[in-house]
Parts: structure tokens; sequence; C-alpha cells
């Protein structure tokens, strides 16, 4: 950030370079998810957005339902087709993404966290690129996605708003919902590197979607005391320092 970035950020500078604690902020309603692949234009509000049938139903019904509703594309690419429906579940022990076929998808079942019928997927990384819905998703989030699919071209896609865009560049890793912010390459690298391990890192964590906030407190300071890192399933801390060297856990 620059001493000209404000005249067109509303956001304090603190929040994109990480002086602002972002820790437990991750969005503690977002349980049950649904990824639409789609390059067209997006609107503001997903769920709003000119999708192609049966699509356009599925989003707005998901959408009733509280599932979470996030258009994705490749990076850089826009207008040229899409289709792809992923659903997924945040939430416990034992989170799961699948690929489905978003016509025939039951959405009272996502909703309640039962797994729909679907070909399973390890890993997808969302970075908020909506600048429709905020510029700065847009002027952080684009580029960055860029850089990360040159070394990760299955797993990263753009996405609509994450939630928490004064903390952009946004990264989601699902389908444990983990949510860092704000990053630049250097920290989703690292963030990426640790979740492959099956770890979380406190630099720039926000927290677990699906977890309350006091839950999200409560497990950034075990993270922040261990001064390493935590295992993703049990929680404990593991002996290796996952941080960036020199980097200020935050």
């Amino acid at each position: 950030m620059t001493e000209a970035e404000p005249r067109w950020c509303e956001h304090d500078p603190g929040q994109h370079d990480g002086t602002v604690p972002s820790h437990a902020t991750a969005p503690a309603g977002s349980r049950a998810w649904l990824l639409i692949e789609h390059d067209g234009l997006w609107a503001e509000q997903a769920a709003a957005t000119a999708l192609p049938a049966p699509l356009a139903k599925v989003a707005v019904g998901a959408d009733e339902r509280g599932i979470r509703v996030q258009l994705i594309r490749r990076p850089g690419r826009h207008g040229e087709g899409g289709g792809r429906v992923f659903a997924g579940w945040t939430v416990g022990a034992a989170p799961w993404l699948v690929e489905t076929d978003g016509g025939d998808l039951d959405l009272a079942a996502l909703a309640a966290g039962e797994r729909v019928t679907g070909t399973p997927v390890d890993r997808l990384y969302l970075v908020c690129a909506h600048a429709r819905r905020n510029r700065c998703c847009g002027r952080f989030g684009a580029p960055l996605a860029r850089a990360l699919a040159a070394a990760y071209p299955d797993e990263v896609w753009e996405s609509t708003h994450v939630g928490g865009h004064k903390f952009a560049a946004n990264l989601v890793l699902l389908p444990h919902g983990l949510y860092y912010g704000p990053a630049d390459l250097a920290v989703a690298t690292s963030a990426i590197g640790a979740y492959q391990r099956g770890e979380v890192i406190a630099h720039r964590y926000r927290g677990r979607a699906g977890q309350e906030i006091t839950v999200q407190q409560a497990e950034y300071e075990r993270l922040v005391e261990s001064g390493r890192c935590l295992d993703l399933e049990s929680r404990l801390p593991v002996m290796r320092d996952a941080a960036p060297r020199g980097a200020r856990l935050s």
C-alpha cells in the first residue's frame, strides 16, 4: 500500500498489509458450500447472477437454505464457458468436497451436512477476486490467483465474495474452510504448504468457516502460544515452525 491508496480504498491500509489483526474473522455461519463455475459476469450477490438453467434455480435454492454460494472461474479466464459444480461441508473432523451434477443436487441434504452424490475432490483453493463486490478484491485477489495458479493449476480458482474484503487478498482452503488474509504470494504459499501437510499455521490465519468466533479465537491463541503450527485434525502443536522465517505471527 502507498500513501495514495486511500483515495480508491476505503479500508485502513493496515488491513491489507497485516498490521491490523485479522484472526477470528472467518464466517461462522458458512458450513455448507456450493461452488458453481461461471466465467461470465458476476453480480454483486453470487446467487443473483444470471446463470444458465438449471444452475440459476440451484443457486437461488441453495442461498435460501443458508448454503454458501460461490461462483468460481479459472484465473484470467472470463467468458470462456464453465459449468463445473462442487459441493462441500467444512464443519467437524471429516469435512468433504465433491464434484457433482448441479441439476440433481440434493440441497436439503447438503444444507444438513449430509454427503451428496459426486466425485470426491481432495482440495480446492479459492482466492476472492470479486471486484464488483469490492474493488480491493479485484486489485489484490486477481493477481494472487494468477500467481498461485502457476504452481497449483488444478486447485486454484478465482471466487466471488468470501467475506472480509477489508482483508484482501483472501484465500480459502477447502474442504476444511481455512481462511487466510491478507495474503500475498508468500503468505498463500506458506498456508497451502502447511495445508498439504495437514497443518494450520497462525500467520494471517483468519479462522475456519463454520466455527463460532470464540472457537476461532481460542484456536488462534493456541497457535500463537505454541509458536509452531497445529495438526489439522487433532489441533495439537507439531514440532515444526511453519510460519515464514522472520514473519510476525498475526
